[in-house]
Order: C-alpha cells, then sequence, then structure tokens
C-alpha cells in the first residue's frame, strides 16, 4: 500500500518542506484524518491513542490557517509545563519556516520574560491554564484576539480541576472561533464540555483504548521489599532508556538516590523540582546522558521521547487509564515497546480491577458517557477502598506509614506543579 504525502492533505509545500527537514514526510492515520478537517475550520475531537502524531496535526493545520489568513492565532491550553514544552517543540520548526511567532507561557518562571514575549504579538501562544489567565488579569494578553482554541489532554485538564479556569478561557476568546479538543477518553464531563463549547465537532477517534498491539507488558508479583532488588535485575539487562513510574514524590526521591548509590545513571523528576532543573533532566534523558528517569504520574504527563525501550510501574497505576498513559510512553509512532508492573501480592485483586482493563476497551464511547459506574470517580473509590483493606492486614507501624504515602499519592496529583501552574 502506498502512503501518501502531505502535499496530499492541502499542506502548503513551505510547510512539507519544513517537515522533511525533520524527517517527517509519510503523515499518519491521525494526521490524515485530522488535518483536512481542521484545515476547512471545523470544530474537531480527537480520541486516539499517545503517540499516534496527534500535537504535530494539529500543529500544521494552525499555522497553515493563520499562514494564509483564515485565522488571525490560536492559544492552546496544556495541563503540564512539560506538554506545554513539547507542543512547543513541535510547532517551532513549522512556525519558523513561516515566519511566524510564537510564545510559551506557564508557572514556574518569572512573568518578565513571559510579558516581554507577548508585546511581540504572537501569532501561537502555548501555556498552562493557570499562568494564561494571570496574563489575561494583567493585561499581557488579550485572548479575544485568538480565534483557534486548542485543548490538548483535555480530559486530564478535567480531571485536575480545571474547570472552571478552562469556563474562565472561553468567557475571554471570541464567540466565532475553531476550538479543537484533545482527549485520551470521553466520558461524561468532556462531553459537558465538549457540547457547552464546541460547534457541531467532527469526531476522529482511533482505535479502542486498549494498549497499543506493539507494547508487551509484563507482570511481576513481588513483595514491596524485593521492589529494588529486582529493579536492578532488570538494569542490568536493559540497556536502552528505561522510564519508571512510582506513586508519590518520596518514592520517586529515595528510588532515585537508591540507583545513584549503585552507580545507574538515573534522573528523577517531579513537582517538586525547579522549572530548570526539570527541563535539564527530561533534556539529559532525550541525548541518553540519563539512562533510567524515575518519575510521578504528574510530572512525566507530556513527557515524549520517542525511544524509550521500557516502562516499569514501580507501583501499580491509580486506574486504568493512568496505566495507559505510562506504558504509552514506549512503543511510540508504531515502534515496539515493553513495560513491565511491579505487582505487590497484598494488592493484586486491585491490579485485577483496574489495571487489566486496560487490555479491553475503556473509554472513548458512548457505553461509557452513559455508564456513571464506569467514572473516575467511583474507580478513585473503589481504589481507595481496596488499598485500606489491604494496608489493614499488615503491621500497626508499617500499616500507617504506607496508606499514608499511598493516600498522599493523589494530593499530590492535584499540587505538584508548584505556583501559577
Amino acid at each position: 500500500m502506498i502512503k501518501m504525502g502531505f502535499s496530499k492533505l492541502g499542506v502548503s509545500p513551505r510547510t512539507a518542506e519544513a517537515l522533511r527537514q525533520i524527517g517527517v514526510q509519510v503523515p499518519t492515520d491521525v494526521q490524515v484524518s485530522t488535518i483536512p478537517v481542521l484545515m476547512k475550520g471545523s470544530d474537531l475531537v480527537i480520541r486516539s491513542q499517545t503517540g499516534t502524531g496527534k500535537t504535530l496535526a494539529f500543529a500544521i493545520a494552525i499555522i497553515e490557517r493563520i499562514s494564509s489568513g483564515k485565522a488571525n492565532g490560536a492559544i492552546i491550553i496544556a495541563p503540564t509545563r512539560e506538554l506545554a514544552s513539547q507542543i512547543v517543540n513541535d510547532i517551532k520548526p513549522i512556525a519558523n519556516a513561516h515566519g511566524m511567532r510564537y510564545a510559551i507561557v506557564y508557572g514556574g518562571h518569572g512573568y518578565e520574560g513571559q510579558i516581554r514575549a507577548l508585546r511581540d504579538h504572537p501569532s501561537i501562544v502555548v501555556g498552562t491554564p493557570g499562568r494564561l489567565i494571570d496574563l489575561q488579569k494583567r493585561n499581557a494578553i488579550d485572548l479575544s484576539k485568538y480565534d483557534i482554541v486548542v485543548l490538548d489532554e483535555g480530559d486530564r485538564m478535567l480531571d485536575m480541576g480545571f474547570q472552571k479556569d478552562m469556563e474562565y478561557v472561553f468567557s475571554k476568546v471570541p464567540e466565532k472561533r475553531q476550538t479543537l479538543m484533545l482527549s485520551a477518553t470521553i466520558g461524561r464531563k468532556e462531553s459537558s464540555l465538549i457540547e457547552r463549547y464546541m460547534n457541531v465537532p467532527e469526531y476522529v477517534e482511533m482505535g479502542e483504548m486498549k494498549k497499543p498491539e506493539q507494547i508487551e507488558e509484563e507482570e511481576i508479583r513481588i513483595s514491596r521489599s524485593e521492589k529494588l532488588g529486582k529493579l536492578l535485575d532488570i538494569l542490568r539487562d536493559e540497556h536502552g532508556k528505561v522510564l519508571v513510574f512510582a506513586a508519590t514524590r518520596h518514592l520517586v526521591q529515595s528510588v532515585f538516590r537508591k540507583l545513584k548509590d549503585k552507580h545507574v545513571m538515573a534522573g528523577e523528576l517531579h513537582g517538586g523540582m525547579s522549572q530548570p532543573a526539570r527541563e535539564r533532566v527530561v533534556m539529559g534523558f532525550k541525548k541518553g546522558n540519563v539512562r533510567v528517569l524515575v518519575a510521578t504520574d504528574v510530572a512525566a504527563r507530556g513527557l515524549h521521547v520517542d525511544d524509550v525501550a521500557l516502562v516499569i510501574n514501580y507501583d501499580i497505576a491509580r486506574d486504568a487509564e493512568t496505566h495507559l498513559h505510562r506504558i504509552g510512553r514506549t512503543g511510540r509512532m508504531g515502534k515496539a515497546g515493553k513495560a513491565i508492573t511491579f505487582v505487590e501480592r497484598s494488592l493484586e485483586h486491585m491490579r485485577d480491577k483496574h489495571i487489566a482493563r486496560s487490555k479491553g476497551n475503556f473509554g472513548g464511547g458512548r457505553d461509557r458517557r452513559n455508564s456513571p459506574s464506569r467514572g473516575r470517580e467511583e474507580r478513585q473509590k473503589k481504589f481507595d477502598r481496596g488499598l485500606g483493606e489491604a494496608t489493614k492486614r499488615k503491621a500497626p507501624e508499617e500499616n500507617t506509614n504506607k496508606f499514608k504515602e499511598e493516600r498522599g499519592a493523589h494530593k499530590v496529583h492535584n499540587t505538584e506543579y508548584g505556583e501559577g501552574y
């Protein structure tokens, strides 16, 4: 089967040449399905697996519309600093080819440099919700000038409590606009947002939300005390890049220190780090200076490294959706990948409730929207109840500490970003 090039999608020669220079010549299935829809100005909801080229798809279409005079500018909203940075990396080569200005704004950095960048009237602004709102209230940006709005990882922003922030942004942007939402799942909250703020959107849904076929999964039944030793055994045999997920910031720091003590080229990524420190470790991981990256779920959102050989779940994910996002860090763009999950023997029944669901369909369809029992809140309650029952069977002191640590992981999910997001 002969695959089409970007020119067949209506992309300008200038954009096609910019893509060629970064080694992108054949569009992915998501790009084939979405770029023509976006370039004609329609609202669009994209639901697909990670690593399918969604970000580049909307970057291409937005720049094409702005450069041709069909749109004034775009606001792209992302839940984390890391994802915002990755979006800018995808935009940069194409925008530069068109001589188009862009800016990135997020918390953790001072306002002065970001305000200075906005004075140049960039055509594209990528930012986190809190910082965009702060800058709007400081009159540093006028959101009414931007007639394209992109919500990247819309489901995650709703999970993290950004609904009010998104409502504020929509109250400031033009009523006549193009709106795009990218989401791993489309549930009740997402459907409500779509109905309220999008104009008869088209939908592109690529495949069931389940583990990509190219990712091999393995589960290891293990006790907590055996985890570090098993991790070291695995790392001795694996020479590629490895991403290790742990439930809490404290545990990430602990595992990282122990790996460093064993002379492993390791790095840590969590919300307690300054933004420059986070950027340095991510760049080190991409370049190979850091071979093993230990991270929390929140900090790793938006982390796009195409050559991660192995993902290790040091702790099981809090739900099936998070598990899917974790293992989606490997096997990207159709490449083979592997994921290993450490399952504590006392928590096996919890694994059966939510990790196993990633092997089948969850999210993205009408069945889920009409099934409140499948909501995130219900899954979380079941997870917490199961965790409490499991920890009661341990020794009193160990039990108390572990229960606080695991319950604290969910609090970290909402507070890890720091001031201004």
